[in-house]
């Protein structure tokens, strides 16, 4: 099997740290310092992974269109559009885009695939980040420490609300996952919003699923 482009990893990382980031603004209060700082990391992040996502060329079709539609998402990545420019300035084909839409939506599920951990991989990560969340340093010894945490903590716990059941074990590996966190950040639940009430819908909606019997 050909390994997938290496540009999909890092449109992969630069798309997460961005929601990470959009996560916070949603609910930022500048006056909080705490708040602040929990910004400029996730704004840092993404700024790195910016970086090292314009600093890999596509090797591959598939790869090139994926980030030509990364790009698009972000309309004032501007240097973006001009790097891809410079790539394919001189470069010749006869091929007709009718011979490539032909596979279009298979090339679009096989960069998604690329892309997303399995829901094992989601649910591993996110309980690893919520175990050194639970033992970060107190925020008075070293507070870049705990936000760190919570920070790999929060992205832990969104990529895994995104990731796709494909089988029945998957949905009831999630379900239970979900469940165990759930009942155990009860008592912080307005902490957790709107992640928890998606964890809720995604909980709710696999138990209606697998009573329904999922293949």
């Amino acid at each position: 099997m050909t390994a997938p482009d290496p540009i999909l990893a890092v449109i992969a990382d630069h798309r997460a740290a961005d929601d990470a980031l959009t996560l916070i603004l949603e609910t930022l209060d500048e006056d909080d310092e705490e708040a602040m700082r929990a910004h400029n990391l996730a704004a840092d992040r993404c700024l790195d992974a910016r970086r090292a996502m314009n600093g890999i060329v596509p090797v591959t079709m598939g790869g090139l269109q994926a980030l030509v539609a990364h790009y698009v998402r972000y309309e004032e990545y501007t240097d973006g559009f001009e790097r891809i420019g410079a790539a394919l300035e001189g470069c010749e084909s006869t091929l007709r885009f009718s011979a490539l839409q032909r596979g279009k939506a298979e090339l679009h599920e096989q960069v998604v695939s690329a892309n997303r951990p399995t829901v094992s991989e989601a649910v591993s990560a996110h309980r690893a980040a919520y175990d050194a969340f639970q033992v970060a340093p107190d925020e008075n010894v070293d507070l870049n420490a705990v936000l760190d945490a919570q920070s790999a903590m929060q992205t832990a716990l969104n990529e895994m609300l995104t990731t796709p059941c494909v089988s029945r074990l998957d949905a009831l590996a999630l379900r239970s996952h979900l469940q165990w966190w759930l009942a155990d950040e009860a008592e912080f639940e307005a902490d957790y919003q709107p992640a928890y009430a998606i964890a809720q819908a995604r909980a709710a909606e696999l138990t209606m699923l697998l009573d329904g019997g999922v293949p």
